[in-house]
C-alpha cells in the first residue's frame, strides 16, 4: 500500500453538525459528536490560525490545553451565529495586531532596532532583533513586524505611510 497523507493523518473537520461551542467563565468550551453519534464535552479549547497572516476566519485549528488537535474549522461562518461570534472574539483577542500608522523613531544598534510607532492602539515602543528577518512581507505592500517578545505589528500598506515613516523602513523593504 502506498503511503499517502490520508492514511497517515486523519483530519477531522469540525462543522455545526458535529461541534458546538459555549462560554464558561473566561474560556470557550466545545461539545463534539463523533461519527457514531457519541457526544462528549471536550472542555476548554484553544483556537489557532493555520495561516495567521492571510486566512483570518478560515482554516482554524481547535486544540486542547496540551496542544492536541481536536479538528479543523474550514470556515467559522459555517457555524451558527452565536458560535462564530465566540470564535471570532477569541481569535481577535489572541491575534491582536496593532496597525502601524506612522514610525516616529527607528534606531539600529548592534543588530537590534528600537522602534517607536503610532498605532491604532496608541504609541508603542518595542525592540526587534535582526530587523530584516523580523519584517515579514505579505503580498505587495503589507508587512508584519515581530518584536523580541513575539508581538506582531502590521503595516497595512507601506506605500501609504507618510514620507518620514517610509524613509525609516525603506532600507528594510
Amino acid at each position: 500500500m502506498a503511503v499517502t497523507i490520508n492514511n497517515v493523518v486523519k483530519i477531522i473537520y469540525l462543522t455545526k453538525e458535529n461541534a458546538a461551542f459555549y462560554k464558561s467563565g473566561d474560556f470557550i468550551g466545545m461539545r463534539y459528536t463523533d461519527e457514531e453519534g457519541n457526544e462528549s464535552d471536550c472542555g476548554r479549547v484553544y483556537f489557532h490560525r493555520l495561516f495567521p497572516y492571510t486566512e483570518l476566519w478560515t482554516n482554524i485549528s481547535v486544540m486542547d490545553k496540551d496542544s492536541q488537535e481536536f479538528g479543523i474549522i474550514a470556515n467559522i461562518d459555517d457555524f451558527e451565529k452565536e458560535d462564530s461570534e465566540l470564535i471570532r472574539k477569541e481569535l481577535l483577542a489572541k491575534y491582536f495586531v496593532p496597525k502601524i500608522k506612522s514610525i516616529l523613531t527607528l534606531k539600529e544598534k548592534l543588530g537590534y532596532s528600537s522602534w517607536t510607532v503610532d498605532t491604532d492602539a496608541g504609541v508603542v515602543t518595542f525592540t526587534v532583533r535582526d530587523t530584516f528577518r523580523s519584517m515579514i512581507r505579505i503580498g505587495e505592500s503589507r508587512i508584519y513586524v515581530i518584536d523580541n517578545d513575539g508581538n506582531r505589528y502590521e503595516i497595512e500598506n507601506y506605500n501609504k505611510l507618510d514620507k518620514k515613516s517610509y524613509k525609516k523602513i525603506e532600507l528594510y523593504i
